[in-house]
């Protein structure tokens, strides 16, 4: 896989994500978009990305182990998020002890999550970037 193919590929499965997200938002609607669609997008194109940085990244002296940052706090995100959201519909309002412990974390989760999301872009940015430099030079 020459430099241009890796980019290509990256490109080609956030565009595929875009893609999905549109088709999701469409096709469920506003409501439940929020509710599932990021996440089912993010599961969706994660596993690309990280396979073609776990080939890649040795070519540029970088453990493949690297690329699992990118790929395991996303993926365990976005499965966090469509288990919480199934069990919570699946509970219904007889339950409300899901509502109340979301109501609980979600003033931590509000203040740390930028943070946290701008951590993982930088680090997936530049595994990005080291694995493309590594292809130009192969």
């Amino acid at each position: 896989m020459t430099h241009r193919d890796f980019l290509y590929r990256i490109a080609g499965a956030v565009a595929a994500g875009l893609l999905l997200a549109v088709l999701l938002r469409l096709g469920l609607g506003a409501r439940w978009f929020g509710f599932y669609g990021w996440a089912a997008v993010a599961l969706a194109t994660l596993g690309v990305v990280t396979v073609l940085l776990w080939q890649r990244l040795p070519l540029a002296g970088k453990s493949r182990w690297w690329s699992l940052l990118v790929g395991v706090p996303a993926g365990l995100a976005a499965v966090s998020q469509i288990g919480f959201w199934m069990l919570f519909f699946r509970t219904g309002g007889s339950n409300p002890t899901l509502a109340v412990a979301r109501e609980m974390v979600r003033p931590w989760l509000d203040a740390g999550l930028p943070l946290i999301s701008a951590v993982w872009l930088a680090v997936t940015l530049w595994l990005v970037a080291s694995a493309g430099k590594a292809t130009a030079r192969a």
